[in-house]
């Protein structure tokens, strides 16, 4: 009888103290490819015909991760593979972003993620739910073909927003996009 009870207390308190492994090589290896998938498609225009195919599979090797593990900030995975994660879930539908954006929040409340990454997701949700951006991070294509900024709260003092969060005044950011930007006067 004493074996049992032994026996017993020993294998519950393993359960109650065994942690998940965490092998941050793999993880960090896996998410460095699902980064290059992402990021060829959209910057060098590779397989762009895929490229719903590709978010769609990245977020499949992606979601079991996130499962297990949470959002693995800058401190767990690097810069690289925390990007990835980022990517994956602004790439993906509206549902699966305010899934994770719980977990993006406290990454970078914990500092562990970057905040302009954040205001792109936040951004990018609004703009799916058809209400105006908060730090003017999304841009639409236009009837003559050019992009021009999806609408703006407060558009006023977006600057001051994006300083706040270390992003560059809006005016610079539009010069990516071809955009010729002038920040409406208060």
């Amino acid at each position: 009888m004493k074996k049992i009870l032994i026996f017993i207390f020993v294998f519950s308190a393993q359960e109650v103290y065994s942690q998940v492994e965490f092998d941050t090589a793999a993880i960090k290896a896996q998410l460095k490819m699902i980064f290059i998938r992402d990021q060829k498609t959209r910057i060098e225009k590779d397989s762009v015909g895929y490229m719903k195919f590709i978010d769609s599979t990245n977020l499949c090797q992606l979601e079991p991760l996130l499962e297990r593990y949470g959002w693995m900030g800058r401190s767990v995975v690097g810069d690289t593979a925390n990007s990835a994660i980022f990517l994956v879930i602004q790439h993906s539908n509206l549902e699966t972003q305010l899934k994770y954006l719980p977990l993006l929040q406290k990454s970078v409340e914990n500092g562990d993620s970057r905040p302009s990454n954040l205001a792109l997701m936040q951004d990018r949700i609004l703009m799916r739910q058809g209400k105006k951006q908060i730090y003017g991070s999304q841009v639409i294509t236009n009837a003559s073909g050019g992009y021009e900024f999806y609408p703006i709260d407060d558009e006023a003092n977006v600057n001051m927003r994006r300083a706040k969060i270390g992003m560059s005044p809006l005016e610079d950011y539009a010069k990516f996009f071809g955009i010729e930007y002038q920040l409406p006067e208060k």
